[in-house]
């Protein structure tokens, strides 16, 4: 039985829904993972399928690319009920199967009020940013969590005998045969990423430049709005570039353009406005940050899209 659905548009976001599934199923063992192009025979009754195969997982990885909102012809793609991925989300929620949002190909979080009302509590739900940069570690990052008690809670299972201990090298020297030199790569490379991961996760960073700033920090930001936040950062670093989640005005958000500097690191955050007759603007914050031993001294441009507003300086420690 599989553990984990992976929902996808196939225009958006098929290619890292394959790369992923081979990645995981690598993790957690071949059939581990659902996923429609493969585990649906011709024939079948898709609706039935999908709704019996999310009953029975233990969680829902739901892919969002730059194009899962894209309109068609006819008009929004999730203000069909018909809509597959509409359903499929629907369907987790309503079994209250835990969904983890993957943010693909640079895409971003949509906000809430861009969902239909039946789906967008997903829009609530903690993302994880797959990055093309620096997959093998952010995969490797999202498997170690969803082994571990948090978001879903399984143990990674363990080969019980010789035959299933060489199933993995059989898996490998198939899936040339099968999926070409792709898969090969991709599974070759999540067996390496299992192992960094641990040491990225403690703090680590992959390159000297970044040593101590990969990892979780908190602080009390005060907004020049009169709110007031604790917020969480999580960094990852690898080579020059980071990535990770901010917490803004209490949400977190995607880090953007980020990377190391000569003395900390940069990056922006971007969210939606909306100021009425249908005038919505990207807003983007941009963070610049000091290190100095344990703290980080942040400085914040972060304007509310009218007026200029302040910079904001506050302080981020570990927990």
């Amino acid at each position: 039985m599989s553990l984990l659905f992976v929902s996808y548009r196939r225009d958006d976001s098929a290619g890292h829904a394959g790369r992923l599934t081979d990645a995981l199923e690598l993790r957690f063992g071949e059939g581990s993972v659902f996923r429609d192009v493969d585990d649906i025979a011709p024939g079948e009754n898709f609706e039935h399928v999908i709704q019996t195969r999310i009953s029975q997982v233990r969680g829902v990885l739901v892919l969002i690319g730059p194009r899962w909102l894209e309109p068609t012809e006819t008009g929004p793609r999730l203000e069909n009920a018909d809509d597959f991925v509409r359903r499929e989300i629907e369907l987790a929620l309503a079994s209250d199967k835990p969904i983890v949002p993957l943010l693909v190909g640079g895409a971003t979080m949509p906000e809430p009020s861009m969902l239909p009302p039946s789906i967008r509590e997903v829009a609530t739900r903690q993302a994880v940013v797959l990055r093309d940069a620096s997959w093998k570690v952010d995969v490797a990052r999202l498997a170690d969590a969803l082994a571990g008690p948090g978001v879903l809670g399984f143990e990674l299972p363990e080969p019980e005998s010789p035959e299933q201990r060489r199933s993995v090298g059989e898996a490998l020297a198939t899936a040339g045969g099968r999926h070409g030199p792709g898969r090969v790569f991709a599974l070759l490379c999540a067996t390496f990423a299992v192992a960094v991961a641990t040491w990225l996760l403690a703090g680590s960073a992959t390159n000297e430049d970044g040593e101590g700033v990969a990892g979780v920090w908190s602080g009390t930001v005060d907004y020049p709005w009169g709110v007031t936040r604790e917020e969480r950062f999580e960094f990852v670093v690898e080579g020059g570039e980071l990535s990770g989640r901010a917490g803004f005005l209490g949400v977190p958000r995607a880090i953007e353009a980020g990377r190391l500097t000569d003395d900390g690191l940069q990056f922006e955050l971007r969210t939606r406005a909306d100021y009425g007759a249908g005038e919505e603007r990207i807003l983007v914050h941009r963070y610049r940050g000091v290190r100095a031993g344990n703290e980080i001294r942040f400085r914040l441009d972060a304007g509310n899209g009218l007026h200029a507003a302040d910079p904001v300086s506050f302080i981020v420690r570990r927990p």
